[in-house]
């Protein structure tokens, strides 16, 4: 008998090899299921995202502005396709439309004549992104434009490449947009700070220290609570005290701090009721009129210098002398004549002043924000300024020595001496500084970071 030998060619000879080119029918049934289940997820995934829209979905932190919306997202990210009174909502745009946020805002479109380009709102303002405050954008909101600036106009009156404070952010302009008039209207006065700074001034009461807020205080708002800015430097509440504006021994008064007319009036209705309700105090004086040197800068006339014969002249020249003592020894040691001091009783020509709220009318500055810092640290020219400028505004250097850009809005937190330096700390968008967001008529929070 013989032996039947099985090789292994043989016995791979007994298989189908190419079995897996066709389908079996376990096979086929178990891929007809597979696609089954995977079309049946995606269309349970398509409607309920299509008829529930974001309720899917995990929303993230929301800030405190908005905390109020709860879970309505469809109230910002608006349907694809709006419902009906027949159908449901569908869909939800990722995208939030600026039309979405014009609903509850009022805001005012950001140079809508000049700008090539304006982007969504939510480009700059991003939601979702923790308790941060919408207003705290980030500098690409700005920058996107800035850093290139195109316009529609051709010339403008801001720098074209602007891309970070700490970088080529140009140097501060004071009153940037006012009429040469009003420039020299609010630089008109003549103050020395570090003469008003020395210790131990003399005083109504004594010696006294002058310090900042001596004569600067802070605005305050109708809620009583300290304001951005600071309120001009009156004179009858900062200055008479130390600088009267006594006239003449027989007045217990003091002139106003009003214009030459004015002055003038006063001074001369309160030496007139003199010589009316003290007749025999002016004939006295007529009696034992002394010989009287002119003042510095008087002319030498009779009617000012010699002896009256009667009450008349004697009011003059009483009026002449008290107003050259005004003039030239009160309200010409801080205010500038135009003209030389008049000799002959005629009035003076000073400078008008104006002293305005904000130097830096393209900008705006919290000083409750920065309480914790002494005056001299920003206006850092107090204590030496010497000459008859008055204004010390501080410059973008001095800025920079703490909101140096090593900080962002939405970054790490703030290192040591290291303050944010985002566009959004002094500059707005939306129209000028007064203008406030509103929801239905009721003001929300400004549209610059507190």
């Amino acid at each position: 008998m013989s032996v039947r030998k099985r090789t292994t060619k043989i016995v791979a000879k007994r298989h189908d090899l190419n079995y897996f080119k066709r389908m079996s029918p376990v096979r086929a049934w178990q891929w007809w299921l597979a696609a089954a289940a995977l079309l049946a997820a995606g269309l349970w995934f398509g409607t309920t995202t299509l008829v529930r829209g974001g309720t899917l979905l995990s929303a993230g932190p929301m800030s405190t502005s908005h905390a109020v919306f709860g879970e309505r997202c469809e109230l910002c990210h608006v349907p694809v396709v709006e419902a009906t009174s027949w159908t449901p909502a569908l869909g939800m745009r990722r995208q939030v439309p600026d039309a979405a946020c014009l609903r509850c805002h009022q805001a005012e479109p950001h140079h809508p004549a000049e700008s090539v380009q304006h982007p969504r709102c939510s480009s700059c303002h991003e939601e979702h992104v923790g308790a941060m405050h919408l207003a705290a954008t980030k500098d690409a909101g700005c920058t996107q434009c800035h850093a290139h600036l195109e316009t529609r106009g051709g010339a403008v009156a801001i720098a074209r490449e602007v891309s970070s404070f700490a970088g080529n952010h140009p140097e501060f302009r004071l009153l940037p947009t006012a009429a040469p008039s009003e420039r020299a209207a609010a630089t008109a006065l003549v103050f020395n700070h570090a003469e008003h700074l020395k210790a131990g001034l003399k005083g109504v009461n004594g010696p006294v220290t002058l310090t900042c807020a001596s004569c600067h205080t802070a605005t305050v708002g109708a809620d009583g609570r300290q304001g951005d800015g600071m309120q001009p430097v009156n004179f009858d509440t900062s200055c008479r005290s130390c600088h009267s504006l006594e006239f003449d021994r027989h007045v217990t008064g003091q002139a106003p701090h009003q214009s030459p007319e004015a002055v003038h009036a006063f001074v001369v209705a309160s030496l007139t009721e003199f010589a009316r309700s003290h007749p025999e105090v002016v004939a006295a004086e007529i009696r034992a009129w002394p010989q009287q040197k002119p003042l510095p800068g008087m002319a030498a006339t009779a009617s000012a210098n010699a002896a009256p014969r009667n009450a008349q002249q004697w009011l003059e020249g009483s009026v002449m002398r008290a107003e050259t003592i005004l003039w030239r020894e009160k309200c010409g040691l801080c205010h500038k004549s135009d003209t030389a001091l008049p000799t002959d009783g005629s009035l003076p020509h000073y400078q008008t002043v104006t002293q305005p709220r904000k130097w830096m009318t393209n900008a705006v500055f919290s000083h409750p924000a920065h309480r914790a810092v002494a005056c001299a640290d920003c206006h850092t020219q107090t204590r030496t300024a010497t000459g008859e400028h008055a204004v010390l505004m501080p410059t973008i250097a001095t800025c920079r020595s703490c909101h140096d850009g090593r900080t962002s809005p939405q970054g790490s937190a703030l290192a040591n001496g290291h303050a944010e330096s985002g566009c959004f700390l002094c500059h707005v968008y939306h129209g000028p500084e007064t203008a406030a967001l509103t929801v239905k008529g009721w003001p929300l929070a400004r549209l610059v970071h507190p």
